[in-house]
């Protein structure tokens, strides 16, 4: 490492600002839903250690990417067998609450290696559940990395880039947010039903929106892995066999509608009687939401943006 650890402390935690977890925080009787940590170790150094977590909430998993808060059951962000598995406690939050809670706090392109990465959002995460706070050693290295630039440079080899989107971000601040946010229903929120992810591993995938790579789009793929080092997506396209990395916006679940942002549609084909009202109406797309496999709509005629199947959409062409 050269000089570069001359700069560095002789205690590593010492620069970290994480809290070490409030054990005096217990679970009373209306907390049923089990939380739990999961950690997997990506880099080892002599002074500290980088890790990627998760928080589990009744089994289900939910980590922070490039492309905002994704949730599944098979663990695919640690490959399915992460290092450490701890339980937390008990909390009477649910985890589509958590998700209601701080999914306005961890937006897709918001994602930054070292200033707000999954670490970040687990220590958020832990709080909002428990009131603890992620232990120190899982955030030591990237800590040390945000004060010292040439370790950083070593660590990814050049090519970390800090992200402008999180020139503001402090966890204090989104936890001083959480202290005042007002839990809703889980009934409330359209994405409780939870459908199954659109991106888990093994899963065939269409290729659309690229802009520096567009003889990509269109083309056919399989997702590999999630990599948490970059918070990207991971799949083997089809043509070339070769493995790209991908944000999980430019990734569709292959043979159903292909929709981008701006988008006009036609909403069709919904039978429940609180969605036929939309029947044959106009709108436009938002986004395309991979946690629950559905797109969110902005209708013509409705203040609130919904989300819908592809089966459910049909591209207005202009």
């Amino acid at each position: 490492m050269g000089n570069t650890l001359d700069s560095i402390p002789l205690n590593p935690l010492a620069t970290c600002n994480c809290n070490v977890p409030d054990k005096a925080s217990e679970a009373n009787g209306v907390a049923f839903n089990k939380v739990e940590l999961a950690a997997s170790e990506l880099l080892s150094l002599k002074f500290a250690t980088a890790y990627h977590t998760s928080v589990l909430v009744n089994g289900e998993e939910f980590f922070f990417s490039d492309s905002g808060i994704f949730t599944d059951r098979a663990l695919n962000s640690h490959q399915t067998k992460p290092s450490e598995r701890i339980e937390l406690g008990y909390s009477d939050k649910t985890g589509t609450q958590l998700l209601q809670a701080l999914q306005p706090h961890f937006k897709s392109g918001t994602y930054d290696l070292v200033r707000k990465n999954c670490n970040s959002f687990s220590d958020c995460a832990i709080y909002y559940l428990l009131g603890q706070r992620l232990e120190r050693r899982f955030c030591a290295l990237e800590k040390l990395g945000q004060a010292n630039t040439e370790l950083l440079s070593q660590m990814t080899k050049g090519m970390y880039k800090p992200n402008p989107a999180v020139d503001d971000f402090q966890v204090e601040d989104i936890l001083g947010a959480l202290r005042q946010f007002k839990d809703k229903d889980d009934q409330d929120d359209p994405a409780t039903t939870r459908p199954k992810p659109a991106l888990m591993v093994g899963s065939r995938v269409t290729v659309v929106g690229l802009t520096k790579t567009p003889e990509l789009n269109g083309q056919g793929a399989t997702v590999h892995r999630y990599n948490p080092m970059n918070g990207r997506w991971e799949a083997i396209v089809h043509l070339c066999g070769k493995v790209k990395a991908f944000r999980a916006e430019n990734l569709r679940p292959a043979g159903e509608l292909v929709l981008e942002t701006g988008d006009r549609i036609l909403v069709r084909g919904l039978k429940k009687e609180t969605g036929k009202a939309h029947n044959g109406t106009e709108g436009e797309v938002i986004r395309y939401m991979h946690e629950v496999s559905r797109y969110e709509i902005q209708l013509n005629n409705c203040e609130r943006a919904i989300s819908l199947k592809a089966e459910n959409l049909q591209k207005i062409e202009t």
